[in-house]
């Protein structure tokens, strides 16, 4: 009896197996890197060495901070240059958040349009989500050559808590740079605005 003769597999059918595993393989290695840049991150977000880091890309930041702030933590999303950073203002714990684009384009929106926009967003920080119901001023700040259009307001919550908040941007175009600032405060209490001010005036440029 004669055996049977092994039937090999047709070329295309190999080759798309083989595009099947390296795409399995290729999902595999992202997914990795991925999981180990957040580790990444999340290991360095609270070390006070690489918060001075993170400071810097933003804006020269002096050293040491002024009297009673602190770096809280950060989050560096080098890989689409994008940096978070949180520092307190230790005597009454009220936080000023800095996010910053490192690589905008030219085409990309204008201070005023990004402050616009960052009032219909509201203000967001670790435990908190809120709308703008009101402003309250609007003015400008000098840092360095640009200047840092802001605004303060009224904030209510999803529980109806009122809050008093600061949002601020600024671009370096030169640069590619794009920062937003916010400090918000306790519900039902004022915004000390001289926080996140002083530390502001406190960068020689962005």
């Amino acid at each position: 009896m004669k055996k049977k003769e092994k039937r090999s597999l047709p070329l295309w059918s190999k080759s798309l197996i083989a595009l099947v595993f390296i795409g399995v393989a290729g999902f595999l290695y992202a997914a990795t890197q991925v999981i180990l840049e957040f580790r990444s991150i999340s290991l360095r977000a609270t070390d006070q060495a690489y918060m001075k880091v993170c400071a810097q890309k933003i804006a020269p930041f002096p050293e040491p901070l002024p009297s009673g702030y602190e770096y809280k933590y950060d989050l560096d999303f080098d890989w689409v240059g994008v940096v978070l950073l949180v520092v307190e203002h230790v005597p009454n714990k009220q936080k000023i958040f800095f996010i910053c684009n490192l690589n905008h384009s030219a085409e990309a929106p204008d201070a005023k349009e990004l402050l616009d926009r960052f009032y219909d967003f509201g203000i967001t920080t670790e435990s908190i989500s809120c709308k703008f119901t009101d402003v309250k001023t609007k003015g400008d700040l000098a840092i360095g050559s640009e200047k840092l259009l802001y605004m303060t307001g009224l904030l209510k919550d999803n529980s109806g808590r009122i809050y008093e908040g600061l949002v601020g941007c600024i671009r370096n175009t030169e640069k590619k740079k794009s920062l937003l600032v916010w400090s918000l405060s306790e519900p039902g209490k004022a915004l000390n605005l001289d926080v996140p001010m002083n530390l502001l005036k406190s960068l020689p440029s962005l």
